[in-house]
């Protein structure tokens, strides 16, 4: 910055003004989660909110979903292009179409462009999960659809409203499409009325500081957070690092599906490299190249621990992703699973590429999602209804240096924002009966610092369902979290189904399935991976987490060598030999 720019920056408005964007951005997400009709947006929180400049950059945004942390802003530039100067004041952008920078077809986005003295000079935006999309599948979701138009109806960017007025006609074209319109129909209004919060919070700005100062010293605060991203950057030696992994299989056959990574680190910051991965699956188990990016940078945000999640703290990172892989398939393959299991593989090759190079910042991996969905025909209501049951995405995560991974908090794409929904209430909004909700005992991988512990979940379902499909990855050993510096991996997820007459039978990932009356799906989820060796664990730690039952007398004696008395303390002088005996091995 020259000197004569410098003297026109006010360092406590290079503060002010960025937060309160912030505060903006957080405001919206609470207009979402205050106003939703669904549980996705109240109660799992997969929505974000944020701010960008007239070009397109981001600025600020909600952090309930990380996953999302740079997706944002790749929808601006289709629009931008779209509509070049047909835009007016009070117009509503809604887009959820893959090839058009969205993350996957069921989250919906609403984009409205902020005019000041007749010029874009903002955009505020929401994007959120909705609770049906329509197509052959349930919720957005089918595992026998090769095609994103299996997926549900594709909105290119389109005005849902012309300088104020809303187009029904857009509106119920786009809910004649989806199965639980009602739901649909309050969630993306609710995204409007984020939009329209946003849009007065920055006007507010405008209005106080102008649109001059404001632009200055939000370029002036991209700067300095580009230079503080420089700075973390310097803390990762120079060089090419690779990592790679694997998700159960390509759901069309057995075969793994295999997401590589090459990162270089030089003087020019930090470049993702993905074109080793394999080619694209043929069914939906693929990313698009903006969750891909998203996810990439998220990782190498968290391991540098730079919280600014903006434009600015962007520019050190390049990415190399040529059209055709499973990271960035082309047109027209299905990318629905992008946020959910192939952004865990992203993240996770990232993490194993350059755990060996900054062990002290990283951490094992977090559990794989696993998520069996039901459709229902309400017996109250009387109306089909889609129970996207959060119980299952409430997964913990791996150990990292000095710490245990969390209980809880979502898998990695979520980065511990999860949360797991109120039992109550979710048997008053659907016909369930929850009879076991707990920690696993021996689900979590053993480490000096273990992974969190996976639950055990047990649902009945009271009435029959219309359909019900079952997603996600971690079910084969190959697919499970790695283990880092001799940690171990955790066992396999498992799920189930009772039927009312007591037969149990595997229920099949990756699949469509049917509940009966009183059937129960039980799930048996993999805990988070182990960080550094199992037998230097503090043994006091083995002793607590025996009593506490997140590990069993077998696992303490045979994987930690910790060794307990009749009163269930440590056997100091047993625990000894038989860790020698076990580092023989």
């Amino acid at each position: 910055m020259s000197q004569a720019k410098a003297a026109d920056i006010d360092p406590v408005l290079v503060s002010i003004i960025p937060n309160r964007l912030d505060g903006i951005a957080e405001e919206m997400a609470q207009t979402l989660m205050m106003t939703s009709r669904s549980g996705i947006f109240a109660e799992a929180r997969d929505f974000v909110t944020g701010i960008m400049d007239g070009q397109g950059r981001l600025l600020a945004q909600s952090r309930y979903f990380p996953g999302f942390a740079c997706a944002l802003p790749y929808i601006i530039p289709p629009i931008m292009e779209k509509y070049q100067d047909r835009l007016d004041d009070g117009d509503m952008i809604i887009v959820n179409d893959p090839t058009s920078g969205n993350s996957h077809l069921p989250d919906m986005n609403i984009v409205k462009p902020v005019f000041w003295d007749g010029e874009i000079r903002f955009w505020v935006a929401c994007k959120g999960h909705m609770a049906d999309v329509g197509g052959a599948g349930v919720a957005g979701y089918d595992p026998n659809g090769e095609t994103v138009w299996n997926e549900g109806i594709i909105v290119p960017p389109t005005k849902l409203y012309r300088r104020g007025e809303l187009q029904d006609e857009v509106l119920d074209l786009i809910l004649r499409q989806v199965k639980v319109p009602d739901i649909v129909r309050g969630d993306i209004l609710c995204e409007v009325g984020g939009a329209k919060v946003g849009e007065r919070g920055v006007k507010g700005l405008l209005e106080r500081y102008g649109a001059a100062v404001t632009e200055r010293h939000v370029a002036a605060y991209l700067d300095a957070s580009e230079l503080a991203m420089r700075e973390r950057i310097k803390s990762i030696p120079f060089g090419v690092y690779e990592g790679e992994k694997a998700i159960d299989d390509d759901v069309a056959s057995d075969r793994p599906l295999t997401i590589r990574v090459s990162i270089t680190v030089d003087a020019e910051g930090i470049s993702f490299d993905f074109s080793a991965s394999d080619p694209a699956s043929p069914r939906y188990m693929n990313s698009t190249d903006t969750f891909t990016r998203s996810m990439a940078a998220l990782t190498l945000f968290w391991i540098l621990e730079h919280e600014e999640s903006n434009a600015g703290a962007l520019r050190p990172f390049s990415f190399v992703n040529p059209v055709g892989t499973c990271v960035n398939p082309p047109f027209p393959h299905s990318t629905v699973l992008g946020t959910c299991n192939m952004a865990e593989a992203v993240q996770e090759a990232v993490q194993l590429a350059l755990a060996p190079v900054v062990p002290d910042k990283i951490a094992a991996p977090s559990s794989k999602l696993v998520m069996p969905m039901v459709t229902y025909i309400h017996p109250e209501k009387k109306q089909f209804t889609v129970n996207m049951d959060f119980f299952f995405r409430a997964t913990p995560s791996g150990g990292t240096l000095g710490y245990d991974g969390w209980e809880i908090g979502g898998p990695a794409q979520e980065m511990g924002m999860g949360q797991s929904p109120d039992p109550e209430i979710t048997e008053i909004n659907h016909p369930v009966r929850i009879h076991r909700y707990e920690q696993g005992t021996d689900t979590a991988g053993a480490g000096q610092f273990r992974g969190g512990p996976g639950h055990v979940y047990r649902v009945e379902h009271m009435v029959p369902s219309v359909n019900g499909v079952s997603f996600g990855s971690g079910t084969k050993a190959h697919a499970v979290p790695s283990g880092l510096f001799g940690g171990c991996d955790p066992e396999p997820t498992r799920v189930t189904i009772t039927r009312a007459n007591g037969e149990t039978e595997p229920l099949i990932t990756n699949g469509f399935f049917e509940v009966g009356a009183h059937d129960i799906i039980e799930m048996r989820s993999m805990g988070g991976a182990g960080f550094g060796d199992p037998l230097e664990r503090d043994p006091e730690r083995v002793a607590v987490d025996v009593r506490d039952g997140f590990v069993s007398v077998k696992k303490s004696r045979d994987v930690y060598g910790v060794l307990l008395d009749p009163d269930g303390k440590v056997d100091e002088a047993k625990t000894r030999e038989r860790r020698r005996q076990l580092a023989k091995r």
